[in-house]
């Protein structure tokens, strides 16, 4: 009767044994994973705040683009007021003599009508 007891708690050892085998190696299979998950975390962090910081630049130039397209309306929009109200003359004999070369003329015609 003994003999049996000590088998059994031997073979009852033995199980517990395994099953803590077992259970170490699941926990272990587990910290693999968690560990490759919080990888995962992070390398998904990274890229989202890349996309965040392109998305933020972006609308910053967006935001510098219709700027500049909203000053160039009023710009056109200022220049065709200045043509719509000029109105050509012939010169008096006064300003015939008084008026630069055309050669200074056209520089100055041109440094205007240049592209801002």
């Amino acid at each position: 009767m003994i003999r049996l007891l000590g088998m059994g708690t031997v073979i009852a050892l033995v199980a517990v044994s395994f099953a803590l085998v077992l259970a170490k190696s699941a926990l272990d299979a587990e910290r693999l994973r968690h560990a490759a998950t919080a990888q995962e975390r992070d390398r998904w962090r990274t890229a989202a705040e890349a996309y965040r910081k392109d998305a933020e630049a972006q609308a910053e130039n967006a935001r510098q683009c219709l700027g500049r397209e909203a000053k160039a309306a009023r710009d056109a929009a200022e220049r065709a007021d200045i043509l719509r109200d000029a109105r050509p003359r012939a010169r008096t004999a006064e300003e015939k003599n008084k008026v630069v070369d055309d050669a200074t003329r056209r520089r100055a015609v041109e440094r205007l009508n240049r592209p801002l």
